[in-house]
């Protein structure tokens, strides 16, 4: 990524303007898209839990507890609309919602998988299911970004050579399993174990976490670390420089206010640093809330410290995964 001394020396003419959002291949009015993406992922997500459910999720009733509660209704419900809210309204295509749902869904189906007995195909099944039913109304109500198409046209993203280079998407993959690896291995042989005891009752095996090794932890998260570069060192690393840039390229600190020094400080990064952190601080917001709502209402005998604690231990993963992306990107000879 380029620092910031180099930024100030970028010519503001030469600092291109994008249009911010991605035109829609579909021809419906623009007010009823959004109510449509809902209505068609709340649908095809009842109808697929329905299928498969008869094919190999039947281990889920021995854990899940029954939602009698309104408001435990109304709360996934009205998250789920929140979801896809952030990704409609945040810009993203079909495949940025698709990589945010397999990262924030899988920490709640680890913890089943892991601790619960459940068998992994389940796992898989439903990380397909909640993959497909934001993928699919996405896809059919807005156009792929530019940074997901295997051949954008040149001046549409920054860095198009490196995007293509399948040897950087298989180490960026790999590093960010690595650190959901560590960060999850750490945190077996630490405190979590001690956590779930006193936090969930109904723990069927805690042997995952005291079995469980470093290499074979990392290799497990090797999908969630192809949906990372995906969602966040993808859309960084070709983002091209906007309106901002040009503002902050011409910020002299002689002259400026303390207002603007404090801003320039705050928030005088590139637009790629600016596109990792945004979406870094979303992946965390969603894992937050997708995994700690969902662990709370939907399992019998979490505590809601429970959930809350388990939820935190993946958004540190999600943060760390971020930070350690942005280092990677932030290295001379990468245009922006």
């Amino acid at each position: 990524m380029v620092k910031r001394k180099q930024m100030a020396a970028t010519s503001p003419q030469a600092v291109p303007v994008l249009p911010l959002r991605q035109p829609s291949n579909s021809k419906l009015p623009g007010l009823l898209r959004f109510p449509i993406l809902v209505l068609s992922s709340m649908i095809a997500s009842s109808a697929m839990y329905s299928l498969v459910s008869q094919l190999g999720t039947g281990d889920l009733a021995g854990v899940n507890k029954r939602r009698d509660e309104w408001w435990e209704i109304a709360a996934v419900l009205g998250w789920k609309a929140t979801e896809l809210g952030l990704g409609w309204w945040g810009e993203y295509d079909g495949w940025d919602l698709a990589s945010l749902t397999m990262l924030s869904h899988m920490p709640y189906l680890y913890l089943l998988t892991t601790f619960y007995a459940v068998r992994p195909t389940t796992l898989w099944i439903g990380l397909l299911v909640d993959v497909l039913s934001t993928y699919l109304p996405f896809s059919l109500l807005r156009d792929s970004s530019p940074i997901h198409r295997s051949e954008p046209s040149k001046g549409e993203v920054a860095n198009r050579s490196i995007l293509n280079d399948l040897n950087i998407m298989i180490y960026t993959s790999f590093l960010a399993a690595a650190v959901y690896g560590v960060v999850i291995y750490g945190s077996f042989r630490t405190w979590l174990p001690g956590f779930l005891i006193v936090h969930f009752e109904g723990l069927k095996d805690l042997s995952g976490a005291y079995e469980a090794a470093l290499p074979g932890v990392t290799v497990g998260f090797l999908v969630s670390g192809y949906a990372a570069q995906s969602f966040l060192f993808r859309p960084a690393l070709g983002a091209k420089p906007d309106a901002h840039d040009m503002q902050m390229a011409e910020f002299d600190a002689e002259t400026a206010t303390l207002g603007q020094t404090v801003w320039y400080n705050i928030w005088g990064y590139s637009k790629r640093s600016r596109t990792l952190i945004k979406r870094t601080a979303t992946l965390v917001l969603v894992s937050v809330m997708q995994t700690g709502l969902r662990t709370y209402i939907t399992i019998e005998g979490v505590e809601p410290v429970g959930a809350a604690g388990w939820a935190a231990m993946w958004a540190a993963a999600a943060t760390l995964v971020g930070t350690v992306l942005w280092w990677v990107g932030d290295v001379e000879g990468v245009s922006n």
